[in-house]
């Protein structure tokens, strides 16, 4: 750890009395992603985007990263969810925001998670099956179609003050980084948004507070629930819930990357020796390095742009992400860490298929991390 490592609580895990979810890994593809966008070459450092004998070159450098999506289900009831859905393949019917601005800087390789469950999938695993499709946030490399192909019955999950980014969306908006069609206005999906009262954030000095109020004045909750629940701290984070009320899985507010961005633990196996865990981390990191040393995050003024909308905001979610990656008995996921498919197979760019992950620990699949246990 460094120097300026923060120091924080640990809110113990509830026990969940055997209850668990079993998860499997795909990978919908990838994305080479700018390195300049990504990380400094030290702490607090800058990189060459903002050295003007470095620029020429920098934006040249690119890593290919991942695009894991994974299908949860919960053991108890049956029922089968799917977080994030990579990219769609027709990247030309983006909005022009995106598709003028973004994809030339990333070279884009989509593979739909619905073609991959219908190929490899059981009977009971196929698209038509997911009960809710769970979006750590709506970026274009995560909302896929908008849950259109295969998962038009599914409800959507929305983490907290999303809407206040993801509407109108575009053509509504002629701006807009997202489209109007992924959250439907009309009442013809159903849509749940977490929400942290602005009590709460108000506290915890949070500068969402009245955002969703003033998103509400605007227009941008129509035909959205609401979702009310008990917050908790949760590990190293403020706020999480338990979504199926016994433990096994957990949504947890984790801001800084984009509106409404969104972490999953799920509780994998349950008793001797311990129980372990997987954290479905979004785009919490980019690389796994950053996840070593948070203070690598490209951000201005080190950079001249960056991968998060408020980069304190998310450093700061980061070193919470790795409290629960120094823990051996928990597997940190980041959607684009190829770490991850590193330690499942060695060496392969892309994983086919689906990959059960329940027994990570056993199969030594984690990579080694700085321990505090």
């Amino acid at each position: 750890m460094t120097e300026s490592s923060p120091k924080l609580p640990w809110h113990p895990i509830p026990s969940s009395g055997g209850s668990t979810c079993k998860v499997h890994l795909m990978q919908a593809g990838g994305l080479y992603i700018p390195t300049d966008m990504t990380f400094l070459p030290g702490p607090d450092t800058p990189n060459d985007s903002v050295n003007p004998a470095g620029a020429t070159n920098s934006s040249k450098k690119s890593f290919y990263g991942p695009d894991y999506v994974f299908l949860i289900e919960h053991t108890a009831s049956g029922n089968k969810y799917i977080f994030d859905l990579g990219m769609r393949k027709d990247l030309e019917n983006l909005p022009p925001l995106i598709v003028e601005n973004v994809l030339p800087q990333f070279k884009c390789e989509p593979k739909s998670p619905a073609n991959i469950l219908q190929e490899h999938g059981s009977p009971e695993q196929k698209p038509e099956k997911i009960k809710a499709v769970i979006f750590s946030h709506v970026h274009f490399d995560h909302v896929g179609d908008g849950a259109q192909a295969g998962f038009g019955k599914a409800e959507m999950w929305v983490g907290p003050t999303c809407c206040t980014y993801a509407r109108p969306g575009y053509p509504v908006d002629p701006k807009a980084p997202t489209l109007s069609e992924t959250l439907p206005v009309d009442g013809s999906r159903r849509i749940f948004e977490s929400y942290i009262s602005d009590d709460v954030l108000n506290e915890a000095g949070d500068k969402r507070s009245g955002q969703v109020m003033e998103g509400m004045v605007k227009g941008k909750y129509a035909a959205i629930d609401l979702r009310k629940p008990e917050w908790i701290g949760l590990g190293a984070f403020d706020r999480a819930y338990d979504v199926f009320n016994d433990g096994s899985a957990y949504l947890i507010d984790a801001p800084g990357h984009s509106s409404g961005h969104q972490m999953m633990l799920l509780r994998v196996t349950s008793g001797s020796p311990t129980d372990t865990f997987v954290l479905l981390a979004g785009d919490g990191f980019h690389h796994p390095d950053i996840l070593k040393e948070p203070r690598l995050t490209a951000r201005p003024p080190y950079s001249k742009s960056g991968m998060h909308a408020d980069a304190e905001v998310a450093i700061d979610t980061i070193y919470r992400t790795r409290e629960f990656a120094e823990k051996k008995n928990m597997w940190v996921l980041a959607a684009h860490d190829f770490s991850v498919g590193e330690g499942i197979q060695p060496g392969a760019k892309e994983i086919e298929g689906l990959v059960e992950i329940n027994g990570w620990f056993e199969k030594g699949w984690k990579k080694p991390f700085p321990s505090n246990l």
